[in-house]
């Protein structure tokens, strides 16, 4: 091995420690609080961007997958790229299962959604995104993709992995009495009030529906972890910085995939907005940062570099909640609380 490829190598081990530790992190959160709207939150974190790293570890002959079942690659690509390429629309048979199975009805003022608000009722995520999820027969595939980061932590670097066990038993009581203080709560709701002052036709509600809660949930829980974090780990050193910005990185390339397959007018918008406040050079900077997500060539990027990209980052995704937030109303005064109580009263008794 020459000195250059020796150095990758370190560079892509790295990478992966890197990915692995703070997914398990959330992981470890997750499993050790109490609060159910949290835990789902979490979750609905946790399958998106584990997915990824499944694949991308198999991908690149790096590890495999934790679960009580044999799971074939298939099932964790097909998984991955649903997550990251697939738009919701009423003309896909797929879309509209899910609309039938959940009752989505925009034209009529029925509850057929649940939200995720924290204390202050401000919406978090939308249970639109990943209602397979609760299915039971993709627990096993899901519960393996979740339980892969950290387990691979223990596989790949088994010298390791007792200082990795012994970080977290240092770091994480802090984190998990702020994620269960943090006063998330599931509120049923309804997609004709939500979208009841937009001219929005109904594949833009239904992109709206599926993207929000993937950029809020990564905005909420960078936020609820606080300052970077930085420490070093045998000879790995583990960021929370250069996790974190490669997440937006992900989800923000997600966004130009996205325009390039359909013709979607708040992507639009968000694009036009983003000439205005962006320059030109973030582009390729980020997509060299999310294209990390391949784990056979890493590219390292400065602290300078980090900072840059962290902080267009949060103009980008403001952008892209001020468009959406445009289009929706959430509100929870006494026309919900009257109209709520009598869709349940209805709902008992058309099941007597």
């Amino acid at each position: 091995m020459t000195k250059g490829e020796k150095e990758q190598f370190i560079k892509v081990n790295n990478e992966i420690l890197n990915d692995a530790f703070w997914l398990g992190f959330i992981l470890e959160v997750k499993r050790k609080i109490a609060d159910y709207g949290v835990k789902e939150l979490l979750t609905s974190f946790l399958l998106f961007f584990s997915s990824i790293f499944c694949d991308e570890t198999i991908k690149a002959n790096q590890g495999g997958l934790s679960g009580k079942r044999k799971i074939t690659k298939k099932e964790v690509n097909d998984y991955r790229m649903y997550n990251l390429k697939y738009i919701h629309n009423k003309q896909s048979d797929s879309t509209k299962d899910i609309m039938k199975e959940m009752g989505i009805d925009f034209g009529n003022y029925i509850f057929d959604i649940y939200l995720h608000v924290n204390k202050d009722d401000q919406l978090l995520d939308i249970n639109f995104r990943n209602w397979n999820t609760n299915k039971k027969e993709n627990f096993e595939l899901y519960d393996g993709i979740v339980a892969t980061p950290y387990r691979w932590i223990e596989i790949l670097f088994p010298e390791l992995f007792p200082n990795v066990e012994e970080t977290l038993k240092d770091i994480i009581d802090d984190y998990i009495l702020r994620f269960s203080l943090s006063g998330i709560e599931r509120k049923s709701y309804s997609c004709y009030r939500m979208f009841s002052n937009t001219s929005i036709d109904d594949d833009n509600k239904l992109y709206i529906l599926q993207k929000y809660g993937l950029v809020k949930t990564a905005i909420f829980i960078e936020e609820l972890l606080g300052l970077d974090i930085s420490f070093e780990l045998g000879p790995f050193k583990i960021d929370s910085k250069r996790f974190w910005t490669k997440i937006k990185a992900i989800i923000i390339e997600g966004f130009w995939d996205d325009n390039k397959k359909k013709e979607i007018m708040v992507i639009k918008n968000i694009f036009e907005q983003n000439e205005l406040k962006i320059k030109p050079k973030f582009y390729p900077l980020n997509r060299k940062l999310r294209d990390n997500i391949h784990y056979n060539h890493i590219d390292v990027l400065t602290d300078d570099e980090l900072n840059y990209l962290k902080e267009n980052q949060t103009i980008y995704l403001n952008n892209v909640l001020t468009e959406f937030d445009k289009h929706l109303y959430i509100s929870f005064d006494k026309k919900y609380q009257r109209d709520y109580k009598i869709a349940k009263f209805l709902h008992k008794f058309t099941k007597h």
